[in-house]
């Protein structure tokens, strides 16, 4: 039986969520084992993982270190396993190229390295927010960040790799999926959750969206609140960036998660049902890019 592996390299731990969410809607299970516990030469990778992506450790404060530097989900459904990485955003590139380095050694025949089980393919997926630099400057950024990896191979030009689709290059494939709005070319990954999360629940978002909109008149936030020309918070307490959505999803979540992080809200709770991912435009796109090399 051919065996399917897929590395997903996503910016944030919010990112690694939707996608575990989404994955669990589509069939797969969460693969709980122990590193011994895996086959060869898996295991021995993921022993060697830390030592791979370690070129950033200094820049990881101590809480981030045991996460960044390991899966934050392994899925699996019948011989295809999907390992989530939450290494960071487009400018954190030096443990993606460590580790995507490392992938194409895994999946080379040289003796005395690293190798794979016969019958099984490996694939790299990257996941990015457009922002506002647009899908195509996103697939330019990941090709010129894995350019050195590949020194042998002949790469085309940028404007020829497209988002949504794979590309081997030399022992890998390697392709990319953009977090965008419905009808725009650039947003980010909360533009696809909030309207999922939001969908059926309009009285609890508009109650948090009241308890937020707070922030510019207490006494508590008011002197410490910086703005852009268009009146958008920028700043507020101790200079840290104010996230209106990211806010939006913690306060709604809650009410069913008490205490835990956005995170959880999003891989957990009941605002993201399987029948809204299923029947989603961005998740059935994600599923139908996954399914090319599952």
């Amino acid at each position: 039986m051919n065996k399917k592996i897929i590395f997903i390299l996503a910016e944030g731990e919010h990112d690694s969520a939707f996608l575990y969410r989404i994955l669990k809607a589509d069939g797969f299970k969460s693969h709980n084992v122990k590193i011994k516990d895996y086959p060869e030469p898996l295991k021995k990778f993921l022993e060697k993982d830390k030592d791979i992506i370690q070129s950033s450790i200094l820049e990881v404060n101590i809480q981030q270190a045991s996460r960044r530097f390991m899966p934050y989900y392994v899925m699996q459904k019948d011989y295809n396993l999907i390992f989530i990485y939450s290494i960071g955003g487009n400018t954190n590139n030096e443990p993606r190229r460590g580790l995507v380095s490392a992938l194409n050694a895994l999946n080379t025949n040289n003796e005395g390295e690293i190798q794979t089980w016969p019958k099984t393919s490996i694939s790299v997926l990257y996941f990015f927010d457009a922002d506002d630099k647009g899908t195509d400057s996103c697939i330019a950024k990941i090709i010129e960040e894995i350019n050195p990896v590949f020194p042998k191979w002949n790469f085309k030009e940028k404007s020829h790799y497209k988002a949504s689709t794979f590309y081997k290059i030399e022992n890998l494939k390697v392709g990319a999926y953009i977090f965008r709005e419905a009808t725009k070319d650039k947003g980010m990954l909360e533009d696809v959750i909030l309207p999922l999360m939001r969908k059926g629940n309009d009285d609890i978002f508009e109650a948090a969206e009241t308890f937020l909109s707070t922030n510019t008149t207490c006494t508590l936030f008011k002197d410490k609140l910086e703005y852009d020309k268009t009146g958008t918070i920028l700043k507020k307490v101790n200079k840290q960036k104010y996230s209106h959505r990211k806010s939006l999803i913690g306060t709604v979540g809650q009410l069913q998660k008490s205490g835990k992080s956005n995170t959880v809200c999003i891989s957990d709770t009941d605002y993201l049902t399987d029948d809204k991912i299923l029947n989603n435009d961005t998740c059935k796109e994600i599923i139908a890019l996954l399914k090319q090399v599952v």
